[in-house]
């Protein structure tokens, strides 16, 4: 009965972080990575890696395998979030990754990114490295930030 509890109250919290979510435009991206402290020398990188594996949707879910999922605008994997409850390495709730709000993302996400910089995104690697790359100089929030 408890387990029923656990996953109705899962469903419910992850269906209130759905319709809590956005999908960003190239530049309202580039402004939110801005605002969240990315490194201006590897936004574009960021901005390609994010629309390959999300298309800049903060409620996007990956599920790859039965233990393993990826959440968010960045697809942060489960290693590094708890379903339900705070914990993993970045100590977050899972369905925190996938709301509007970014701000906990980045801060998983550049903490991954220094752990294990782009390779840890397949998508990165096989559409982003060595490729062109967005050219997000063009969006008026690059020069207003």
């Amino acid at each position: 009965m408890e387990n029923k509890r656990i996953g109705f109250l899962l469903i419910i919290v992850i269906i209130f972080a759905i319709t809590e979510c956005k999908v960003f435009t190239r530049c309202q991206l580039t402004r939110e990575l801005l605002r969240n402290n990315f490194p201006r020398t590897f936004i574009s990188n960021w901005v390609c890696m994010i629309e390959h594996e999300s298309d800049r949707n903060t409620a996007a879910i990956v599920t790859k395998s039965s233990r393993k999922k990826y959440y968010g605008l960045f697809q942060i994997g489960s290693e590094f979030c708890k379903e339900g409850r705070k914990g993993g390495k970045c100590d977050i709730t899972c369905e925190a990754l996938l709301d509007e709000n970014i701000k906990d993302d980045s801060l998983c996400a550049l903490k991954v990114f220094d752990q294990e910089g782009f390779k840890y995104w397949s998508k990165w690697e096989t559409r982003c490295k060595g490729q062109t790359l967005p050219d997000v100089e063009k969006c008026p929030e690059w020069h207003n930030s």
